[in-house]
């Protein structure tokens, strides 16, 4: 199956690139203070890529791979959860543990699923999400509170070229920026498996983004969940309000979360399949949990584009309480007690950035430099409980960690086709580490350490032709070790390094209708951490190798944003453990091929009829992974299937009906989105074949 889809790819892409036109200049610069309407939605400023080769702050404009999306493609997905915001994105995947409220696996360039994201850098609005020293995992991320509807825009850059992140930025980091002001709806949806949600927009103040204004979004989820105990109820409330400050715009925004869910937990794959489980069933009927988040986040940019700051400043609270059994034995029961695991953490921080365009040696150049810091303050316990009810307590931990950072970046053109680009990052990680008495593993553990990354960014560009361009990079990250786990047992283990190499060209005609992005990459990461999949136990597997290629493509049948295009991409990854050993040995959980093709197209925009349906379609195949280091077990690949339609009359200004569906149409029907072996045994937690839900979006 694979083989007949990367051929259907390949014809696509063949009909993608004889279809480029020629513009007038590179790539047009994107235009961030105008309102653009795309079919039915709104979206402030345009998301044509800005050159490579252009002088600007933009991530698209840096020599590396980055993908950035807005409004129109977030409306125009079947959104059961955050995830599938990033599912059709190159070289993404993503996998949901059926846990309930807990965060889910999103990889990147051949990091692992089963880790909560760990290896990614996430942003909201600049407010970094990753939850470093977490007693789940190092930089585990919960995007949970993401409301799609609020979200202006999504930039995913590959690999570790931007100076701009530090900690976890691995396989890439990914930013998620909201709106600043948006109109007042209100909209109901419901579902298979008892999926009811509402989501209800006030939008207030003046919508001339030279003055002040905002809005108020409030979100009920309610589902009873494909798996048993897998209920999900989740509420939240956010407030934004945008207002001129300092020759610029500044924003303040606010907001409460909470959840409460049950967890279906892991199954026994070989139960499964011999028909001595259901695949619906739950591990243990009393796990689950519940979260609770409180953040308040400024954001400021000056409007001057030649000299201008930047500032973030947050502060965010993150409370969890986790309860699950121990893995199944061989027949798919549980493996002894429950665990309750119980985080609380606060964090704050601030970003300020300075950037000035001007000349060096007499060439055009543009200066950005900024200072960072992150402080956190993280409370973790763990008890022994059966039903719930607590036996004894056997973790009790208390981590400081605080991250001051510099970075800087330089662009200068040698000529109008050649950028040159240089950067760095330095780190300081202050770990204080307090383990309480009664704690079993470590008891009466003080801990000051404090190691340090220094990470240098060198990248080009070159302008070819006419909406053609290359680009390179050499780029080092890192990745802090945890203080919950790591650093207690082992004070001298410091930062993991990751060096990478990037190669790759950009195709974008002046119209926006056709756009190519490729690259290749290799990149070799030290002491890299991971959990055993035989016997669960933490270890460091040390050197590890990453290589692999990505491609994109989009093309535009017509002028009018409604015309048909279809879009596809493929990933191709190998991610080895490099050791000495005589047999390859290979990072677990990685699917080796990822593919997506899909089409949207609206009907009657066009002709401007007065009713429109626009029809959005995208058929992906995740491929093989290798589930034990030496090969010898692997999983199949399986197949994503995912379609939405909204209707619109564009005489009724945002109004729109929309459904949506996502199916599992091979023979695993999702038995296979998340599997991994633990305690040699191969476990499965089995989705939904099929989910629809539809809803009404109504203004007011």
């Amino acid at each position: 199956m694979m083989h007949t889809y990367l051929k259907w790819a390949a014809a696509a892409t063949g009909v993608l690139l004889p279809g480029l036109g020629v513009a007038q200049s590179s790539t047009p610069p994107a235009d961030t203070t105008k309102t653009k309407r795309l079919g039915s939605v709104e979206v402030r400023g345009s998301l044509t890529p800005t050159s490579k080769t252009a002088l600007s702050g933009e991530a698209t404009a840096s020599p590396a791979s980055v993908t950035l999306v807005g409004r129109d493609y977030v409306a125009k997905q079947a959104v059961t959860s955050y995830g599938d915001l990033l599912r059709p994105l190159a070289g993404l995947n993503v996998t949901n543990y059926q846990l309930g409220g807990v965060g889910y696996g999103i990889q990147l360039r051949g990091y692992v699923g089963t880790e909560h994201a760990r290896d990614i850098a996430f942003s909201i609005d600049g407010v970094p999400q990753n939850q470093g020293s977490d007693i789940q995992t190092n930089g585990y991320t919960d995007l949970n509170p993401l409301i799609p509807e609020t979200i202006r825009r999504i930039e995913v850059v590959r690999g570790p070229n931007s100076p701009f992140y530090g900690d976890h930025a691995l396989g890439g980091s990914i930013r998620f920026d909201t709106e600043d002001r948006l109109a007042s709806s209100v909209t109901f949806s419901a579902g298979t498996y008892g999926t009811i949600r509402g989501v209800a927009i006030a939008g207030f103040g003046s919508r001339d983004f030279r003055k002040a204004g905002g809005y108020v979004a409030l979100e009920e989820n309610y589902s009873d969940a494909y798996r048993d105990n897998n209920r999900y109820q989740r509420l939240n409330g956010l407030a934004k309000y945008a207002f001129p400050l300092l020759a610029g715009t500044a924003s303040v925004r606010a907001q409460v979360f909470s959840n409460a869910f049950g967890s279906a937990n892991y199954l026994n794959r070989a139960a499964v399949d011999a028909g001595l489980l259901s695949r619906r069933a739950a591990l243990d009927p009393t796990d689950g949990g519940n979260t609770n988040q409180q953040n308040l986040v400024f954001n400021y940019r000056g409007s001057n584009d030649a000299a201008y700051w930047q500032a973030t400043a947050y502060v965010q609270h993150h409370d969890f309480v986790r309860i699950r059994v121990n893995q199944p034995a061989m027949f798919g029961a549980p493996n002894g007690p429950q665990r309750r695991e119980e985080g609380d953490r606060t964090w704050a921080g601030f970003d300020l950035r300075r950037t000035v365009q001007s000349t060096l040696f007499g060439l055009p150049a543009e200066y950005a430099g900024g200072l960072y810091f992150r402080g956190d303050n993280i409370n973790t316990t763990r008890f022994v409980t059966v039903a719930r009810q607590e036996i004894s307590q056997v973790q009790g931990r208390r981590i400081h960690t605080y991250t001051p950072a510099a970075y800087a970046q330089l662009q200068f053109k040698l000529t109008e086709q050649l950028k040159l680009t240089a950067g760095a990052r330095y780190d300081l990680l202050f770990y204080n580490i307090n383990s309480l008495a009664l704690d079993t593993d470590y008891p009466n553990k003080n801990i000051q350490v404090h190691p340090a990354a220094f990470s240098p960014k060198v990248g080009l560009a070159y302008a070819v032709a006419r909406g053609v361009g290359l680009f390179a990079n050499y780029a080092q990250g890192f990745k802090g070790p945890s203080g919950y786990e790591e650093v207690i047992d082992n004070p001298g283990l410091g930062v993991s390094k990751l060096t990478s190499y990037e190669a790759g060209i950009t195709v974008d005609d002046a119209t926006g209708r056709a756009h190519v992005l490729a690259s290749v990459y290799r990149s070799t990461q030290t002491g890299e951490v991971q959990n055993d999949p035989v016997s669960g136990a933490l270890i460091n597997y040390g050197r590890t190798l990453r290589q692999g290629v990505e491609v994109e493509a989009r093309y535009r049948f017509g002028d009018d944003p409604g015309s048909l295009a279809i879009f596809g991409n493929y990933t191709h990854v190998l991610a080895e453990l490099r050791n000495g050993d005589a047999q390859p040995m290979y990072v677990t959980t990685v699917p080796r091929d990822l593919a997506t093709l899909g089409f949207d197209y609206t009907f009657g925009a066009a002709n401007q009829a007065a009713n429109q349906v626009t029809l959005s379609l995208y058929d992906q195949l995740i491929g093989r992974k290798y589930l034990v280091s030496d090969g010898s077990q692997q999983s199949p690949t399986f197949q994503r299937l995912s379609a939405k339609a909204i209707y619109i009359r564009p005489a009724w200004p945002n109004f729109r009906f929309f459904a949506e569906s996502t199916i599992y149409p091979d023979g695993s029907h999702g038995l296979d989105e998340m599997s991994f072996v633990s305690g040699g045994l191969l476990l499965t937690a089995p989705q939904a074949k099929a989910t629809f839900t539809a809803g009404v979006k109504i203004p007011f």
